[in-house]
């Protein structure tokens, strides 16, 4: 009768191991920003779009971020943020590096969210804005060097530049914005460099869930060299991106 006892006996207390563990150790656990903050070790600050600077834009980025058990950022969802700001943040973000959180002595995932202000100084440095910081940003020094830049960069319709690509990256359609009947259109402001990759995009117009992944699409592009009596020039253009639900 004892044997008989002893196997489902064994058995009970091995799945009720399992359960408490999987309980105390949890595949991921819940942060708040303000806990999290204290396991940061490398932030990135967001560089403040011209466009949003020209327009005098300021406002917040809200991020739900999940961090791997080594500290690294491996997912962001925009949660709310102005279309100029958001892209800005959500690149910056990308690059932030984390102490592992423990439990029990064991690396987790941690989900929290990551609150990013853009606010304008009332007197800029020579560098510009950069959000969430206080930093200078990098921009070229010397009359001459800005006067060259401007000699080689050649300004181009949107039809003039599709006519030079040679390679497109349909953007992710976001399943949230699918969800909720989201459309529209993300208008980017790109540059093309002289081998024909694009350099650099800010953001003009468009909804937040749909711009992030219409501006990590458009970095992929690939375009012929622009050229001038045969010579590669930069180009600064625009790129208009579609959203559109099919029925």
């Amino acid at each position: 009768m004892k044997r008989n006892l002893l196997a489902p006996l064994l058995l009970l207390i091995t799945l009720t191991s399992l359960a408490v563990s999987q309980v105390v150790s949890p595949q991921r656990i819940r942060v708040t920003q303000t806990v999290i903050a204290d396991y940061l070790t490398k932030r990135v600050d967001p560089i403040y779009p011209p466009t949003a600077k020209q327009a005098r834009l300021q406002g917040t980025v809200v991020l739900k971020v999940v961090i791997s058990k080594s500290g690294d950022v491996e997912n962001l969802q925009l949660i709310s943020g102005h279309p100029m700001l958001a892209p800005a943040a959500i690149e910056a973000v990308k690059q932030w590096k984390y102490t592992p959180y423990l439990l029990n002595g064991e690396p987790v995932e941690v989900e929290t969210n990551v609150t990013v202000n853009f606010t304008l100084a009332d007197q800029p440095s020579d560098g510009g804005d950069v959000a969430g910081g206080g930093f200078s940003g990098v921009i070229p020094t010397g009359k001459g060097n800005a006067s060259q830049l401007v000699s080689q960069r050649e300004r181009v319709s949107q039809k003039e530049a599709q006519a030079l690509l040679l390679t497109r990256v349909n953007p992710h359609y976001p399943q949230e914005a699918k969800d909720q009947h989201i459309q529209g259109t993300v208008v980017l402001s790109v540059v093309i460099d002289k081998e024909g990759n694009v350099a650099n995009i800010q953001l003009m117009s468009g909804h937040p869930l749909l711009a992030p992944p219409a501006i990590e699409a458009v970095k992929q592009w690939k375009y012929k060299p622009y050229l001038v009596n045969g010579d590669p020039l930069e180009v600064d253009t625009q790129v208009t991106v579609n959203f559109t639900l099919a029925e």
